[in-house]
């Protein structure tokens, strides 16, 4: 069975950190391939300089990137497993709230907008035959081969992740692209997302009562 490494970023607020719990219980019960999970945990905001390190570090060719507001569902990472190749970028289909805007390509279902709301049975039966966006997908968790990401010099540690969310993570796949690789979605693989729970102000807004 291949070994993944899952590069995991995270935020420390009190907010987060329950978010975090439940999204290792959720990676640790619902997948089936052996991971490996390196994990930075500050609060200095340099998230694009951490992703790289840590993908420097990993020790494995099938690298995932993950983050603390997402919550896997059973088997995702096999459907991406199946795809991947040396030239390829795996998303998965991401399942949101709407709480806040989201990305044309993914899927609005509301499974709750907190990590106390969150309804895990319901999330996890409605993914047995969940609808599968269309497109390339979003920016996050996308599967990747660790030698590609490094020769593309990995993500661009000028921009801000803060003031310009998810930048270099677009500019990483159009580089990608260009170049002549891949960027696909894999059909059967689900996340629920609770939009930049990471973000205090977010966390107290009254939305997400």
């Amino acid at each position: 069975m291949t070994t993944i490494t899952i590069i995991l970023p995270h935020k420390r607020n009190p907010g987060n950190n329950e978010a975090l719990s439940l999204c290792l219980d959720m990676l640790q019960t619902n997948t089936v391939s052996d991971f490996v999970l390196i994990m930075a945990a500050d609060n200095s905001g340099q998230i694009y300089p951490a992703v790289n390190a840590m993908v420097r570090q990993a020790q494995t060719e099938v690298c995932v990137y993950w983050a603390s507001d997402m919550f896997a569902a059973p088997g995702w990472d096999l459907p991406m497993l199946q795809l991947f190749e040396m030239d390829t970028f795996i998303n998965n289909t991401v399942v949101e709230p709407g709480v806040i805007s989201m990305y044309g390509g993914n899927h609005k279902e509301d499974f709750g907008r907190t990590p106390e709301t969150f309804n895990r049975p319901a999330f996890e039966a409605w993914a047995v035959n969940g609808h599968t966006a269309g497109g390339d997908g979003w920016f996050a968790p996308y599967m990747f081969p660790r030698s590609g990401f490094i020769e593309m010099g990995g993500l661009d540690t000028t921009i801000d992740a803060d003031l310009e969310f998810g930048s270099a993570d677009m500019a990483l796949f159009d580089k990608w692209k260009e170049t002549g690789n891949r960027v696909i979605r894999a059909p059967g693989s689900f996340v629920y997302h609770l939009q930049r729970w990471s973000d205090v102000h977010e966390q107290e807004a009254e939305k997400r009562k």
